[in-house]
């Protein structure tokens, strides 16, 4: 059997940090993947917003490297949890990221003066 996917997209939102008591950290996002063809009806390109995981060093350097409008790629697998809302089960999917490739990293220019500043 094999689980593996590839993604490249933009972050939707900014990343978001959980550290378990025992020191474990995730950090959770969602990816904007475009897909490769047109919608036949507007012309558009149809885009998919994928919840994506990413455990313990790389949750590190997600929050140090990225924001919203981040370009990375992910290598990864896809998981499946059964959550509970009001009584009603349902499956939630979602990508376990174990690569990482930041391609266009957004960087916030009042940041960027603040370090020219220092140096």
């Amino acid at each position: 059997m094999l689980n593996n996917l590839v993604l490249v997209g933009r972050l939707a939102d900014n990343p978001k940090l959980h550290v378990f008591d025992d020191g474990v950290k995730v950090c959770h996002f969602v990816m904007a993947v475009e897909r490769p063809f047109q919608n036949q009806e507007t012309g558009n390109y149809d885009v998919d917003f994928i919840p994506v995981s990413v455990w313990r060093g790389f949750s590190d350097a997600m929050m140090q490297f990225c924001k919203k409008g981040s370009t990375i790629g992910i290598k990864g697998r896809i998981s499946m949890k059964q959550v509970e809302s009001n009584g009603i089960k349902m499956n939630q999917v979602e990508v376990i990221a174990e690569r990482v490739s930041f391609i266009n990293l957004k960087h916030d220019p009042k940041e960027t003066k603040e370090e020219e500043n220092l140096e």
